[in-house]
């Protein structure tokens, strides 16, 4: 299991980005500032490193480029608001791998962590939620009813991941939208609304489920299964 440590202030973002990324099968450290971000990050124990730039004590960039200096060559995923052309150019000058800015899709984030572990050699285990009649397959984004392909949306996929991920657990509908849309602020709780709409209509067609997603009134949504149909990873 890759371990994965996240350097990031945001007392929101932080422990959002852990608990999924331990959803998706990774070992995650959190680290809320720079300096314990830069010691653990030194000690060479986790397989990658996703970091914020704008950190208290010390500064992403400073943090990265100690790494490179010392002959850390822990791979390193900035996520960061600073996105110019100059700030880019910055992060993988001083080392990085790979630079995703916010507002940002969160699978669009694990597709990333999982392309920069493949190139830096560590294979990942590829990790299938079986669910509720579904057997979903995050890394190669594939849905699946008793073997027969569901054709989704790269949203939908994402959406009904997560629902899945977390069955018989109610998701608010504040909280699916910045799991899946990662913060946009060109869309809003009607946008979760409809893709629910549009993962029905395509779900219903198939025989053999056993789960479904549930309205929960004024609060959210959840994917409801039986207590003997947990998800199995």
């Amino acid at each position: 299991m890759a371990h994965i440590l996240i350097i990031e202030d945001d007392p929101h973002l932080g422990p959002r980005l852990k608990r999924n990324l331990e959803l998706s099968g990774y070992r995650v450290t959190l680290a809320s500032n720079g300096r314990s971000g830069l010691a653990t990050a030194l000690s060479g124990s986790t397989h990658l490193i996703v970091l914020d730039l704008m950190l208290p004590l010390v500064d992403g960039l400073h943090i990265l480029r100690r790494l490179r200096r010392e002959k850390v060559s822990t791979p390193v995923i900035i996520l960061t608001a600073k996105g110019t052309e100059a700030e880019r150019m910055a992060g993988f000058r001083s080392g990085c791998d790979d630079y995703v800015t916010k507002p940002f899709s969160l699978m669009e984030l694990i597709a990333r962590i999982r392309a920069v572990l493949r190139r830096s050699g560590y294979e990942a285990r590829q990790l299938v939620v079986n669910c509720g009649g579904l057997t979903i397959e995050p890394q190669s984004r594939q849905v699946t009813v008793d073997g027969r392909q569901v054709d989704l949306s790269p949203r939908e996929f994402d959406l009904l991941f997560i629902l899945a991920s977390n069955a018989n657990r109610v998701l608010s509908r504040n909280f699916l939208l910045n799991e899946v849309w990662g913060g946009q602020v060109d869309v809003s709780l009607r946008t979760v609304d409809a893709h629910v709409a549009y993962l029905r209509k395509k779900l219903v067609k198939y025989d053999g489920m056993t789960g479904a997603i549930e309205t929960v009134y004024k609060v959210g949504y959840m994917w409801f299964v039986g207590s003997d149909d947990e998800p199995v990873r």
